[in-house]
Formats: structure tokens, sequence, C-alpha cells
């Protein structure tokens, strides 16, 4: 993406004065920065002269100076922003002039230019505000904060992977589509299908209602034509079972699925857990990095209907295990990012937050403080110079506003929080001793809140049937997961890194829609 240098360059200064096409694209530049100015983005005639240039082929983020001649090619087309060029030259120093570039590439032909039509290219600048080009995802990774958290992202993941294949885990790769309801129903995605001959489309009863106007818009149409009666037929009988599914769905979800392509009820994956422990159980330590799905329509700058998580799960393995891998992964990816994405940080941390360099260094060096969750709770019930939203009460989750309150004011310093009152933590946790609390864990980092959560797995038969009884939950989706207490069955143990909160704390952003590529929430699903 080309930008042109107008700003601490003695040349420009000179050649604003007998180049035209400077002025102009000053003066573009500068309407583009201003607060309610439209720029312009056409020449009035064709420009003559040399221009200087910013590219940038994504790959990092200082850009290199190129210096074009209108000989070469219309200097208004590979100068817009936005452009795509490919240039061919010499690379030059920099001299008698600012060191803000110390060589520019001298352009002896141009071999190709994707030109932009200025005036419909949203991002008419290279660093416009993040809340802007939330509406134009497709083209949100040609900004230069987009573009450094993507590779963020990448080095995270390269690094993940590079962790766990160095220390002996086997990646897995877990169903995206599942059947088990480890949880509540009603903040999964149910993944349906309405079949006819002319149709086969896969979607979700969040979409029904709108299919079923849809369908209606088109019956009309239909009728309006007279021209093709099976057409018609079949958008008839496509209505009648949408409309079927959506009484069916109104009364509770027992919807007949005998018809639909699973042939009972399938939802888009919560979690991986349940389905990497099988391989746990064969291959001893496995991991996978996979999305998942839940619905959630508060707060949408905080809560994703689609994550990224990494799973991973231990054989022969407690609690201390888990805990101890998940510190040592974490403390590894920071590193990463410490050392490979420096000039990333940095320029989020204009943008964003100016302290994140220096938290990610504390956290890889200081000591992670080890808390129980009654600890946690007895430290808030302390506090009498500030009063939570939240109750606090033993046996009651901890909200975001303590957890922060924990983690930023009171240890400042990472927290890992373990020994969660049962209720609060999944129905496949261990049971303590005292069968009121259970072996699981959550690590709390500064201003991002949690960002891991892990826990030892019950491997009693008769105790995790009974917690599942407890639970109301349903037998015969977890009759696949009860086999692995059946058949030759070990302590095995795992955790969740999510990898948005993760991106959240490195970079220093605040909204969770800046840090994923095409981010779903609530009402938002474009491209």
């Amino acid at each position: 993406m080309p930008a042109v240098e107008t700003t601490n360059l003695t040349c420009t200064e000179v050649l604003m004065t007998r180049v035209p096409l400077i002025r102009c694209i000053t003066k573009l530049i500068a309407g583009a920065a201003g607060a309610g100015d439209k720029a312009s983005s056409g020449f009035c005639k064709p420009a003559v002269g040399t221009a200087l240039m910013r590219i940038n082929d994504g790959s990092c983020v200082p850009d290199l100076q190129i210096v074009v001649h209108s000989s070469l090619c219309p200097l208004e087309q590979v100068a817009a922003v936005g452009a795509c060029v490919l240039v061919e030259g010499v690379i030059e120093l920099v001299e008698g002039r600012s060191q803000q570039h110390v060589v520019e590439l001298r352009v002896d032909k141009v071999l190709h230019i994707g030109a932009v039509n200025s005036d419909k290219y949203s991002p008419s600048n290279v660093n416009p505000p993040l809340e802007l080009i939330r509406d134009y995802p497709q083209l949100a990774a040609r900004t230069t904060a987009v573009a450094s958290t993507a590779r963020i992202r990448s080095k995270l993941i390269h690094a993940t992977h590079v962790f766990f294949q160095t220390n002996g885990f086997f990646h897995v790769n877990t169903p995206i589509i599942t059947t088990t309801t480890p949880g509540d129903r009603s903040k999964m995605f149910h993944v349906m299908c309405l079949l006819s001959k002319s149709d086969d489309r896969c979607i979700t009863p969040e979409v029904v209602k709108t299919s079923i106007k849809a369908k209606v818009k088109q019956i009309e149409a239909l009728k309006r034509s007279e021209s093709n009666k099976e057409a018609l037929e079949a958008a008839e009988l496509d209505l009648q079972r949408a409309n079927e599914l959506a009484r069916q769905l109104e009364q509770g979800g027992n919807a007949n699925f005998s018809g639909d392509f699973f042939q009972c009820p399938a939802y888009l994956s919560p979690s991986h857990t349940l389905h990497l422990e099988t391989y746990a159980c064969a291959l001893s330590s496995v991991y996978t990095l996979s999305p998942v799905f839940q619905v959630e329509s508060l707060e949408p700058h905080k809560h994703l209907a689609e994550r990224w998580t990494i799973n991973v799960e231990l054989a022969f393995a407690e609690l201390e295990d888990a805990i101890s891998c998940a510190e040592d992964c974490l403390k590894s990816l920071f590193s990463t990012v410490s050392k490979n994405c420096s000039d990333e940080v940095k320029l989020l941390s204009v943008q964003a937050d100016t302290g994140t360099n220096d938290r990610i260094e504390a956290v890889v060096s200081s000591h992670w403080q080890r808390i129980t969750y009654n600890d946690a709770v007895n430290t808030l019930l302390q506090v009498t110079d500030k009063s939570f939203q939240t109750k606090v009460a033993l046996g009651t989750p901890l909200s975001p506003e303590q957890i922060s309150y924990l983690v930023d004011d009171y240890h400042k310093k990472p927290l890992i929080i373990s020994e969660y009152p049962k209720q609060l933590k999944p129905f496949y946790a261990r049971l303590m001793e005292d069968e009121k609390t259970v072996s699981a864990f959550d690590i709390v980092m500064p201003k991002v809140g949690v960002v891991a959560c892990g826990a030892q797995k019950e491997e009693s038969m008769d105790k995790l049937t009974t917690r599942i009884n407890e639970l109301g939950l349903p037998h015969e989706p977890l009759e696949w997961y009860l086999d692995i207490r059946r058949q030759g069955t070990a302590k095995h143990s795992g955790f969740i890194i999510d990898m948005e909160q993760l991106i959240l704390l490195v970079t220093g952003l605040k909204d969770v829609r800046d840090v994923q590529p095409f981010a779903r929430t609530k009402g938002n699903a474009k491209c």
C-alpha cells in the first residue's frame, strides 16, 4: 500500500514548490486526516514529475520509500492510498535528507498497478480509527494496526505449535460439529438442514424466521410469474417444513430430527475438551488449535460468537501438571511476542496502551501468584474502599470486576486461582476429598482477566455419572464419553487458552473485535 511522504523531508519541501503533484498529494493526505473533510481522489490533469512514496508488503512495520517518475506510469494511480504496485529498481542510500528512511528504491520499471477508486476506498489513510475499519473487514488488513495484529497472531499460532511439538505433544483435529451438550444448550449454535429437491443448505435456528420470510417472498414471486410450477411446489414444501421446525423450537427445542442430515440434534462445538480426552488416553499428550462457538449477545466488545482456543490434554497427569504446562506455554508465547514482534507491539501501544511491552516483560519474568477460590473471596470481602456491582459471596462466580481488582489492584501480578466450588465448573472436573470443591483452575492476567482455565478430569465412573445426574444432563449424548472411563481409564488433566484474550494482552487493544479477522458478533457476520 503506497503512501506519500510529506513530512521531515527537505527534498519534499523543495518539490512542493515545483511539482504540482506533491502539493495535490499533500492536500489529499491533510484532507484525509482532517475531521469532517472529504479527501479528493482525482487529479484534474495528468501529473508530471517525481513522487516519493512509502510502500509496504505486509511482512513488517517499516515501509520502503520508493522514487517514481511520471514517465514510468500515471502517478495519480500509483500514489493513491490502497493501490497495489509491483516495481523494479535500484536500492540506494538516502543522503542529504532526514534519516527516517536509510535506503530507498529508485524505480526503473513498473510491472503492475492495481488502481483504486479513492472516492470509494474506505480506509482513505493507512492508519484509520479501528472503529471505522470494523465496518470494512475485507480491507482491514491493509491498515497498519490490523496488519500488525495479524502478524502477532500468526507468530503466536506458530509458537504454539513449536512449543507443543518440541515437548512431545501430538496435534489432533477435533470436530467442529458435535452432538454432545456438556453445558447450557441455549448458548450453543444448532446445526440443521432444510432439505428439498431443489434446496440443500445448512442453517441454524437463529435464522429460521429470516428463512421463512425469504421463502414467503420467493413464493409470492413464483406465483406472479406463473412459469415454474415445480419450483413453486418445492418452495411451498420448504416453507411448510420451516414453519413446523419453528413451532417445534418454540415449544422447547424438541424438534424431530429423523429427516435431518445427521438424524439427531447437532451443534457447533463450544469446547474441544471431551473429544481431546479420547486421544489423550491413546497418545498421552495432545493438543488442538480450533474454533469454538457460543451464543453470546451481551457486550460484543468482549464476547465473540466464534473464538479460537488452544486445548491441551495430558494423560497420567494431575492438576499441578496441567498448571505447570499452562504456565510454561504462556510464558513461551509471551517471550515469542517480546522477541519477534517488538515493532508491532510498539506501534499498537501508541494507539492502545503505552505500557504493553513492560507488562509483557513483567508477565514473563514475575512469579505468578497462586491462591484458592476461598482466598480470593475472603480478600474481596475485606475490601472497604471500593464497592462491587456484583455481591461477593462464597459459592458464586467471580465477576470480571472482582477479578480485575484482584489481579490489577491487589496482587498486581498474574494469578492462578484454584479449588473452585463444584457448581462453578464443568461436570467432568475431578471432585476433591471434601466433595464440595473440584480440581480446577483459572489463569488471570492484568488488564484482560482470565486467559486460560483447566481441570483434572474425574476418572471415577460413579462420581462422574453422579455429577451428570446432579446437573440434569442427558446420558445418551455422553455415552461415548463415559466409555473413556469404562475402557482402560487413567488420570488425566488439561487446560484451554483463549487466543483472543492472549492477543488482547500482548497488543494492549481493548476490543476483542479488533484482534480477530472477520469477527462474528450478534447481528454481525460480514464477509
